[in-house]
């Protein structure tokens, strides 16, 4: 997973046992240890990095003001356009060039964002974070996995050793997916790793032809997309086993995952200082409340992202987890806020409420996409299955008028495929009008 990077194992080791002992201690001591981190964050920000030099000097401010987690408000937010019109100005002056490795977002809001990572240090820190969520779903290094992933141009391949089979999202459809299942029972993997999207369309493809299933499977983990309740609930009923979740970015900002007591998004407090942010620009404090994730990361002082606005979409809870973890957690993660369709009367309506319904309106339907560019109007594409009628398509459009009213007008149109995103992702929504959280 890391073919570009050389993995450091002491950065690995030092950071693996760190979480070994820290998922048990308790808020005060990983607050403590927050506090800790963000300081010596702020004071090499302060002294290497010019953006975050200009900044504070201009506010008057200094890393010593900062005796608090809740002093970070004092920061202005980095959002993804001060980043590319700073992208020098945002590299550590202390780091040789040689560190500077450059990485990019999958551009799904239709802008790549170029950043830097450093070399080694980022991929072991990261690695270590998945061994730990590994343990988390009951998952061994050892043991037989299948990757759905849209990193590999091949239709598949056998990598670590044999112990995995990787599978590329892009060829997730009718024509290879009984030859991907034949070769997932042969292999007899323990668990899966997957976009939800691609692992939907195989599950998916087993329901509607059905197919027995594959008994060796003891969890799935899926990340890298927003993970739907329906398919949640498709992928358990089918695969007959729990499904965990990740919440990750390109961007070295925040982290977090489910575990096996909840589906709460516990988010790693060692990986850096998680704020949901509401639309006033202040904290969100009610329980079930919407706000964007804005996230603090510690491990990328090559390149610092501070309060950096993620445009993802959380629900605020203060609840715990019975697994003991004293861990801020996120009830649930809503999408990025291009991912909320807006109604007639501006109501912003996320994907979680949508696209359940269509997926239960018709069986008839291999692939759906909303395409919105005018408020109150959405264009639904579909390509259909054999067996498809204009029944479906009254079926799809009273759903929806009994779900929303007259917030919406409804089209429908066929297409023969809905094609992925470069990094082989199934975009649901191409939303282009600006649903900026903050606006």
């Amino acid at each position: 997973m890391f073919k570009h990077n050389k993995i450091k194992i002491g950065t690995f080791l030092k950071t693996n046992k760190l979480l070994k002992q820290s998922q048990w201690w308790s808020r005060e001591k990983l607050e403590d240890y927050q506090l800790l981190q963000l300081k010596k964050l702020l004071n090499h920000a302060y002294t290497n990095v010019p953006y975050y030099t200009k900044i504070f000097n201009k506010l008057k401010l200094k890393p010593k003001n900062i005796q608090s987690i809740k002093d970070i408000q004092k920061i202005p937010y980095l959002t993804k356009d001060i980043i590319r019109n700073n992208i020098n100005n945002l590299k550590a002056t202390n780091y040789p060039e040689h560190k500077f490795e450059k990485s990019y977002t999958g551009g799904s809001t239709g802008k790549p964002l170029q950043f830097y990572i450093e070399k080694g240090e980022w991929a072991s820190h990261l690695l270590a974070y998945g061994s730990i969520q590994m343990k988390w779903a009951g998952r061994s290094f050892f043991n037989r996995c299948v990757f759905i992933t849209g990193t590999t141009e091949k239709p598949y391949q056998y990598q670590i050793f044999g112990r995995a089979l990787v599978f590329s999202s892009f060829y997730m459809n009718d024509k290879y997916l009984p030859r991907f299942i034949q070769k997932i029972k042969k292999f007899k993997p323990k668990h899966i790793l997957s976009y939800p999207s691609a692992i939907t369309n195989l599950a998916n493809y087993i329901k509607r032809n059905d197919i027995d299933s594959f008994p060796s499977i003891k969890s799935i983990l899926c990340h890298a997309e927003t993970l739907y309740k329906w398919q949640r609930d498709l992928l358990e009923e089918i695969f007959q086993c729990r499904v965990y979740n990740q919440y990750g970015l390109r961007e070295p900002a925040v982290l977090g995952g489910t575990c096996k007591h909840s589906n709460y998004f516990h988010m790693f407090p060692e990986f850096g200082i998680t704020e949901l942010i509401g639309k006033n620009g202040k904290p969100v404090k009610k329980e079930g409340e919407i706000g964007e994730i804005v996230g603090t990361g510690f491990h990328s002082y090559i390149f610092p992202f501070i309060r950096y606005r993620t445009g993802d979409i959380g629900v605020y809870t203060t609840k715990k987890c019975i697994c003991g973890r004293d861990y801020p957690l996120i009830e649930r993660i809503e999408g990025r806020a291009q991912e909320f369709i807006v109604s007639k009367s501006k109501q912003l309506i996320p994907l979680t409420g949508v696209f359940g319904l269509v997926a239960k309106c018709s069986q008839n339907v291999n692939d759906v996409q909303l395409f919105q560019d005018t408020e109150g109007e959405i264009l639904i594409n579909i390509v259909k299955r054999k067996g498809y009628t204009i029944k479906d398509t009254n079926n799809i459009k009273n759903n929806f008028q009994k779900r929303f009213g007259d917030e919406f007008n409804i089209k429908i149109n066929s297409l023969d495929n809905i094609p992925l995103t470069r990094t082989g992702k199934y975009k649901f929504l191409n939303q282009k009008l600006d649903v900026g959280f903050f606006h």
